[in-house]
């Protein structure tokens, strides 16, 4: 039995388990960290069990104020060696920090995350889910957009069309992706792989009917870190059926698990195996076909495969139990 409010109101503690998303308080931190850290003390006295909903984009950012408060702190993807987290990460991503660390790249007003103060309060962490459970078909963002005026229960169906990954794929690889990150620290991967790839890594923005049509006749597409390590290319990937190629996810855990060698090809931060890695994905078609449907089999079960909502019930009870 749940119910879902847009603000704090009488009654809103009693329940069994209160959840606080993120995006509740996106704004208001700016003003200040200690009235909202007032209020989620002040829930935490009359709610028997709060937890934190983190929905940010990568596994950097954790609003550590709060760890103290909250019974259970749900982050979208973590890391998976927890204790990276007692330390500040430069361009509060630990992916940031390592290419500051390793090739000295540097921001103009850097920035660093807040390192938890305790390892107790770092049990405290849970993978909620990823932003994969959404619809990312060719007209989801149109099926969202009505939805926010149209609140109908069917226009939150996931995309249910799959391209199979072993139709004819002229399109050998895709390389599409900007370079609009505003810090250094976050978009140096993406600049070093064109240096290496050459510039044809970057070509004229399509329509999103041209777009899914080019992932369709695309063999393997290249998905680098933006603003976090999970992107919506990864999920537009899966539906279309061709290759996921992405640096190294080993770092990290996340729901549904969709990121691992079985499910897609990762190559090295630094980027040292970039070149071998393209080129074997694109000499071996027929090895790599296994990875293609694997990482589509797994994502079809995650939404609209037949145990997909007994599987997010049962992932849910585990958040609550854990609390």
């Amino acid at each position: 039995d749940l119910r879902i409010l847009s603000a704090v109101t009488p009654g809103l503690t009693q329940c069994d388990v209160l959840v606080v998303d993120s995006k509740f308080h996106r704004d208001r931190w700016k003003s200040g960290v200690e009235p909202v850290v007032e209020e989620f003390v002040a829930l935490r006295q009359k709610a028997p069990r709060l937890v934190y909903f983190d929905t940010t984009d990568s596994t950097g950012v954790l609003q550590t104020e709060l760890l103290p408060v909250v019974d259970a702190y749900c982050k979208n993807q973590i890391l998976r060696d927890r204790r990276e987290y007692l330390r500040p990460h430069y361009g509060q991503r630990i992916y940031a920090d390592y290419y500051h660390r390793h090739d000295g790249v540097t921001d103009d007003n850097p920035l660093y995350s807040n390192a938890a103060e305790s390892e107790a309060d770092l049990a405290k962490l849970r993978v909620g889910w990823n932003s994969g459970l959404a619809n990312y078909s060719a007209a989801g963002p149109l099926v969202s957009s009505a939805y926010r005026w149209l609140p109908l229960r069917p226009l939150l169906r996931f995309a249910a069309k799959f391209n199979p990954p072993d139709v004819d794929r002229p399109v050998a690889l895709q390389r599409r992706f900007g370079l609009g990150h505003g810090r250094a620290s976050v978009s140096h991967q993406r600049r070093r792989i064109i240096e290496l790839l050459g510039s044809p890594a970057v070509s004229a923005k399509l329509n999103r009917s041209q777009y899914f049509a080019e992932l369709q006749r695309t063999w393997a597409v290249l998905s680098p870190f933006g603003l976090g390590e999970i992107t919506l290319r990864d999920f537009e990937v899966f539906l279309t059926g061709s290759l996921l190629v992405k640096p190294s996810m080993a770092h990290l855990e996340t729901w549904p698990a969709l990121f691992d060698d079985e499910t897609m090809v990762s190559f090295g931060w630094d980027l040292s195996d970039l070149r071998e890695v393209f080129d074997r994905v694109e000499r071996d078609r027929k090895g790599h076909l296994a990875i293609a449907v694997e990482g589509q089999r797994r994502y079809r079960n995650a939404t609209v495969g037949a145990g997909a909502a007994d599987a997010f019930c049962q992932h849910v009870k585990r958040i609550w139990l854990q609390s």
